[in-house]
């Protein structure tokens, strides 16, 4: 298995890995290669930026933060895809039923829950915002 440790992630390496380990592209999935998406074309720009002008150091630290982010969130995609084949649902497609499933359990009472439930369900609502975020830039950036 391939972890974050070995670094630097592009296209290939990740289509690699998620094929190598059956993995599938959730929505949560896809939020972070959105996210990565966003770095990779901030860093091209950047690119631009500093060979226009290769003595700038802002713009080496905002080249070098773009590609690290781009390769976090990839990496962040392969353990969200990971932890769902893992646990045998999807954090987006399935979290409402996890969560109702747990209103059930423990009777309306989520105090109740597991550290591990807890935390799963804050991961939810994490997405979910993320998911709302995108969407909300997707359409102010298309004018809508």
């Amino acid at each position: 298995m391939i972890t974050m440790v070995d670094g630097y992630m592009n296209n290939s390496d990740y289509k690699e890995v998620m094929t190598a380990e059956g993995l599938t592209s959730s929505r949560a999935v896809k939020l972070y290669l959105l996210k990565a998406n966003g770095f990779f074309k901030q860093q091209e720009l950047l690119k631009v930026a500093v060979a226009a002008h290769p003595n700038n150091v802002a713009l080496m630290a905002g080249l070098k933060h773009a590609d690290e982010s781009r390769v976090e969130n990839v990496w962040l995609a392969i353990e969200t895809a990971r932890a769902e084949k893992l646990q045998g649902w999807k954090y987006l497609e399935d979290g409402s039923d996890f969560v109702n499933t747990l209103l059930i359990k423990y009777e309306g009472d989520m105090t109740r829950c597991t550290h591990l439930e807890k935390l799963k369900t804050e991961y939810i609502e994490i997405l979910e915002e993320e998911q709302q975020r995108q969407i909300k830039n997707e359409v102010k950036n298309n004018g809508a």
